[in-house]
C-alpha cells in the first residue's frame, strides 16, 4: 500500500523526536560521566578480583556469543563507568568482581586494569558509538547488566539510576521495557521471583529465555510456584452438592464465585395413599432436596486450574502457563492427601 503524504509527515515527526532523545541522552550521559569520574585507581588489587570472579556461579553469558571486540569492549566500558561514583570503596571491588566475571566470559584479550583506564576516558563521542557498536540484541544485556553494578551493594545512587535511563533513551527502549528489565535485574540480584503480582512475573516469564545465564529454571520454578494458592478443596458427600460455576483453566477474578456448593437435607413429604391391595398403611415418604446454597469465591486472581483426587474437587488459581500436574502434586503435598 502506497504511503500518503501524511504517513511520510507522521514517519519525519517520530524520527525527529527519536533524534532528539537520542541528542539529549547523549548531553546528559557526558555530563553525568563527567561528574561520576574518579580517576585513582592505584588502590585495587585487579589480580584478587579475577581470583574471586572465578566463584561467580551464573550461567554462560550472552556476550560470549559475540564475535567482535570493539562491541564487547564498549559493553564492559560501559559497565565499568558506573564504578567510577564510588571514590575507591568496597562498593567498587564488588562490582569489579562482577565485571571481572563479564570480562572472563567474553574471552578477549583485555585485563580488566586496561579496561577500567579506557573507561575513564569515555567521552560523548564514544557513547554515541554505543547505538552502531552494541548489537540490538545485545543492548538489553547490557541494560540489566548495568542495573545489576549499580544495585550490586544497595539501593543505587540517584546519578547512577540517571545514568542508566539515559542509556534506554540512547537505545530507544520504551517504558515498559526499562520495567520489564528491572524486574529481571532485581530477580537476579535478590535471586528469588516470589510474593510479586502476577503480571510483573509475567513480564519476566516473557523475556526469560533470553536471561538463561541469571534465571535458572529452579528459580523461574519457585517464582511459579509462589503465584498458587489453593481456593477449592472440597470432597464428595452424599450430603452436600459440588458444582464449578467456571470452566477449567479460566481467567478469574478476584471475588469471583467460581463454585457453589448445596447441603441436601432429608425432608417428608406429605401422607400419600398406597394401594390397598399391597396391604400396606398410608406413610410418610422420605424425599431429599437442596438448600443452604454456599458460593465459593476466588480470593485472588488467575487461573483457575481444577482436578480431582481422592474423591476431593480441587481448584488452584495459578500462573496461566504453569503445568497442572505439578499443580496437582504441590497441592496434595501441600494439604496432604
Amino acid at each position: 500500500m502506497k504511503k500518503t503524504l501524511l504517513d511520510i509527515q507522521q514517519e519525519i515527526r517520530s524520527l525527529h523526536e527519536k533524534m532528539k532523545t537520542i541528542c539529549d541522552s547523549l548531553s546528559v550521559l557526558n555530563d553525568e560521566i563527567n561528574e561520576m569520574r574518579n580517576d585513582d585507581i592505584s588502590v585495587i588489587d585487579y589480580e584478587s578480583i579475577r581470583l574471586k570472579a572465578l566463584n561467580v556461579r551464573f550461567g554462560k553469558h550472552p556476550l560470549s556469543r559475540l564475535e567482535d571486540f570493539y562491541g564487547c569492549k564498549l559493553y564492559l566500558e560501559t559497565l565499568l563507568s558506573l564504578t567510577q561514583v564510588d571514590d575507591g570503596s568496597d562498593d567498587t571491588i564488588s562490582r569489579l568482581i562482577f565485571i571481572q566475571w563479564v570480562l572472563t566470559e567474553t574471552g578477549i584479550e583485555l585485563s580488566l586494569e586496561d579496561l577500567y583506564k579506557d573507561s575513564l576516558q569515555m567521552t560523548s563521542e564514544m557513547f554515541r558509538e554505543l547505538v552502531e557498536g552494541i548489537p540490538k540484541e545485545y543492548r538489553k544485556h547490557l541494560i540489566v547488566d548495568a542495573m545489576i553494578t549499580a544495585n550490586l551493594c544497595g539501593p543505587a545512587k540517584e546519578v547512577l539510576l540517571s545514568y542508566i535511563i539515559h542509556l534506554c533513551g540512547l537505545f530507544g527502549l520504551e517504558k515498559e521495557q526499562v520495567r520489564t528489565l528491572s524486574l529481571i535485574a532485581k530477580g537476579v540480584l535478590k535471586q528469588e521471583l516470589g510474593r510479586m503480582e502476577p503480571e510483573d512475573l509475567g513480564l519476566i516469564l516473557t523475556e526469560s529465555k533470553d536471561f538463561t545465564h541469571y534465571l535458572s529454571e529452579d528459580l523461574l520454578r519457585a517464582g511459579m510456584v509462589s503465584q498458587r494458592t489453593v481456593a477449592v478443596a472440597v470432597k464428595d458427600n452424599s450430603y452436600r452438592s459440588f458444582a464449578w460455576k467456571v470452566k477449567n483453566k479460566a481467567q478469574v477474578k478476584r471475588g469471583e464465585v467460581i463454585a457453589v456448593e448445596k447441603e441436601i437435607k432429608p425432608v417428608l413429604s406429605a401422607k400419600r395413599k398406597i394401594p390397598d391391595k399391597v396391604g400396606i398403611k398410608p406413610v410418610l415418604v422420605a424425599k431429599r432436596k437442596t438448600s443452604d446454597r454456599v458460593e465459593i469465591t476466588a480470593p485472588c486472581a488467575g487461573t483457575l486450574f481444577q482436578f480431582r483426587n481422592d474423591n476431593t474437587n480441587y481448584g488452584v488459581i495459578a500462573y496461566e502457563s504453569d503445568n497442572k500436574d505439578s499443580i496437582k502434586a504441590w497441592t496434595l503435598e501441600t494439604i496432604g492427601r
